[in-house]
């Protein structure tokens, strides 16, 4: 006889295990999925904004509320699903593993991908001087001068991190200020390793082997000569399964939801950065709770 959960998470980040929490307290067979642990959460260095967690790394605050799930029995299912399907009153989720997962409810927790510049050399330097995270290859440029490019708050917690390990950190700023928490501005100012560099675009990434030095469009700073590139420049929805499923999104891709977290598609909810709630603050807070939100919902109908 094959196994039907209740509720299936797709995402396993902290909208998903928030959500996959709150399904298990309501008693509902609950299976959380993913190619991934942790999501952009647990890329961040410092989390300063968190109540209770005057300053927690990412990973920790993931770590945390995985346990929290796993003790109330969530289930953990590392693949990545390709395929969503409607079946009667049922979904079937296909994995590129070749599992198959049925389930009366599927929660998207599906979150963002980080955007890319789209200059020359950016994908042929990516790996070798190019990245997307400062937490996730920092190490790979201790003591060597860095550039972040980028200012809002990623940009600026990338910087400090990097500050703690290179010697030179150029913080390459599009505009002429700051779009970081001043908490985090106020660290960075401060910190003699950082040199700010405003209306500051990147033209082109430049090397042989490796990248070696960044062209932009400053004429005090044609040239820039570093090792390492990271890219810091935020987030776009992540749109999978919205085409295939035939969710509806607005002009930026963001998943449409009701109030009550459910999309276009009866039975299928979303929540996290990747949807239109919470007037698009991306935030811990707000992901917890829409996630919160859905599974509430969905518990209503699954249990009356």
């Amino acid at each position: 006889m094959e196994k039907v959960y209740d509720i299936v998470i797709v995402g396993m980040g902290f909208a998903g295990y928030s959500g996959a929490i709150y399904a298990a307290r309501y008693g509902l067979k609950t299976l959380i999925i993913g190619e991934m642990f942790g999501g952009q959460t647990a890329e961040a260095h410092i989390i300063g904004n968190y109540p209770g967690f005057e300053e927690i790394t990412g990973m920790e605050l993931m770590q945390k509320v995985q346990q929290q799930s796993i003790k109330l029995g969530v289930e953990e299912l590392y693949e990545r699903i390709e395929k969503v399907e409607k079946q009667e009153e049922r979904f079937v989720l296909y994995s590129r593993e070749g599992t198959k997962i049925h389930a009366k409810k599927v929660l998207l927790t599906i979150g963002v991908v980080r955007k890319k510049l789209h200059v020359p050399g950016e994908q042929e330097f990516y790996g070798k001087g190019v990245t997307y995270c400062a937490t996730c290859d920092g190490f790979f440029y201790k003591e060597k001068d860095v550039a972040v490019i980028g200012g809002g708050d990623s940009a600026v917690t990338a910087a400090l991190y990097l500050a703690d390990i290179c010697p030179n950190i150029h913080l390459l700023v599009r505009g002429d200020k700051l779009r970081a928490e001043q908490y985090w501005v106020d660290k960075l100012l401060s910190h003699p390793a950082i040199t700010i560099h405003y209306k500051t675009s990147v033209t082109k990434f430049v090397g042989t082997d490796a990248l070696t030095e960044i062209h932009t469009n400053n004429p005090e700073l044609k040239t820039l000569p570093v090792q390492g590139a990271f890219i810091e420049i935020g987030h776009e929805p992540n749109t999978v399964f919205t085409d295939a499923l035939g969710i509806k999104t607005d002009e930026g891709g963001y998943i449409i939801v009701t109030e009550e977290q459910e999309t276009s598609v009866p039975g299928i909810y979303a929540a996290g950065d990747s949807t239109t709630a919470s007037n698009k603050f991306a935030q811990l807070l707000t992901a917890g709770s829409e996630a919160a939100i859905a599974v509430e919902a969905m518990a209503k109908e699954l249990t009356t």
